[in-house]
């Protein structure tokens, strides 16, 4: 009895622990493979069934690791399989399963259920959100090497930024995972930690998972591939030191009234090209907007009116009434979404796209909401600060080869300090009067940086 009870007990602690998982899809089945994961911060492999032995399951244990094995005929039977085999719970990876929603809260395992985006509960969101469609994170390359632009007129960068962003509004309390796998053809090392810096700066974890021949790579112990795989883990050690800052609510003048209706469910939207422009953004609910929400607006996008009930409505007009520009989509429009199973605009609704995006961007484009980021082609900012605004953070995500020079920063508010963090350390910068408010520089970003900002206390009025 004594036994049972310890296990039960371990089983619950497992359970309690999983929404703070770092997460990684696991290729090897030789137990000597978990080798490759000392000094990482990884600590949740999900791992295929030839893994699923206790040889496997012991040597795991004994690096503290958790174990969920991946289950996608949605088959009651194949989870008991994996948990006989000593794994500590189930990755249900497909389409919604029944059988095994009902398996997870018979045994009391940890269970994380991988599904379409379409699929996903935010109605009763659980303590881990995951979703394994997702876009590859770079700039979005065209036939011949030609880099591709969008209706904002600069390079277009793949992001799943903006979708993981709603999520995190949408589901607060929940741990946002995006377990999209590595593209068929081999990334170059650096799209790996792009993949990181994406969902970290939106607050969410990506599910870290590595091409075959990078795997062939480590076995053979081939210097570049290790030395790659040292980078990996030092970005993914950068992001989760910094975990209570990612998880920080945006911060901005500007804000998007958006939900699944409006395409929040889709990569390369409104949200994702306000992005592009390094125009900081706050996603609002339609059922979060009440008389006296969101505070600290300057503008309101409601692109969908008509998708409104009336009191959200008279809520959009109220804030108009405390100052603000409420921005809506030109009358007739209406917001349509790709067909079901696909996850970004079909070249038609791009254009849709471009027909609001006009009006949007010549509203916005030379207003500074809290912060303009000047010199960063090729980059994406996002800002976050604590409640009460005092401290704040601007996450920076280079997406190309090369390291971003001489950036410029200018923010609404006046700073007591400004220092700039990376996975290779930090440094203070210095502040100086800007036209607005504060102005920050930074020399070089390489992959991924924050600026960590105080601002100073308000002079006394005289």
């Amino acid at each position: 009895m004594v036994v049972v009870m310890i296990l039960a007990a371990g089983a619950l602690m497992l359970a309690a622990t999983l929404p703070e998982c770092v997460p990684m899809r696991w290729q090897p089945a030789a137990p000597a493979s978990l080798e490759l994961l000392s000094g990482s911060p990884v600590n949740c492999l999900l791992v295929e069934e030839a893994s699923w032995t206790s040889a496997f399951a012991e040597a795991a244990r004994a690096r503290g690791l958790l174990l969920l094995g991946v289950v996608r005929d949605g088959r009651a039977e194949t989870a008991a399989t994996a948990v006989a085999a000593g794994l500590d719970g189930i990755a249900a990876e497909g389409p919604p399963s029944q059988a095994l929603r009902d398996w997870a809260r018979q045994s009391g395992k940890p269970f994380v259920e991988i599904l379409p985006r379409a699929s996903l509960p935010l109605d009763h969101p659980p303590a881990v959100l995951a979703t394994s469609e997702g876009l590859w994170p770079g700039i979005r390359v065209e036939k011949e090497g030609h880099v591709q632009a969008r209706p904002t007129s600069g390079p277009w960068i793949e992001t799943n930024s903006g979708f993981l962003r709603f999520l995190r509004v949408a589901a607060p309390a929940s741990s946002v995972w995006i377990a999209n796998r590595a593209p068929a053809d081999p990334p170059p090392a650096p799209r790996y930690r792009q993949a990181i810096a994406d969902a970290a700066m939106a607050g969410a974890r990506w599910v870290l998972d590595l091409h075959p021949l990078f795997w062939q790579a480590l076995a053979q112990r081939d210097p570049k591939a290790l030395d790659a795989w040292s980078r990996i883990h030092s970005t993914l050690r950068f992001y989760e030191e910094q975990r209570a800052l990612c998880r920080l609510p945006d911060m901005s003048g500007l804000a998007l009234v958006q939900d699944a209706a409006t395409g929040a469910l889709v990569s390369g939207g409104i949200a994702d090209m306000i992005a592009s422009k390094h125009v900081p953004l706050a996603i609002t609910l339609p059922s979060s907007l009440t008389p006296t929400t969101p505070a600290g607006v300057k503008m309101l996008l409601t692109i969908d009116p008509a998708s409104l009930t009336d009191a959200q409505r008279e809520a959009a007009r109220n804030v108009a009434r405390r100052g603000a520009t409420i921005v809506n989509g030109p009358p007739g429009w209406k917001m349509e979404l790709p067909p079901p199973g696909r996850i970004t605009f079909t070249d038609q609704q791009v254009k849709q796209l471009d027909e609001i995006w006009r009006e949007i961007n010549s509203l916005i484009g030379r207003r500074n909401f809290a912060v303009r980021v000047f010199g960063a082609p090729g980059m994406l900012s996002d800002l976050k600060a604590r409640p009460g605004g005092k401290q704040a953070v601007l996450f920076l995500v280079n997406y190309t080869d090369y390291a971003v020079e001489n950036i410029t920063l200018h923010f609404t508010t006046t700073l007591r300090s400004a220092r700039l963090v990376t996975p290779r350390g930090s440094q203070p910068l210095e502040v100086y009067q800007a036209e607005e408010g504060s102005g920050v520089d930074i020399d070089k970003v390489e992959d991924a940086a924050l600026v960590l900002l105080e601002e100073a206390p308000a002079q006394p009025k005289r």
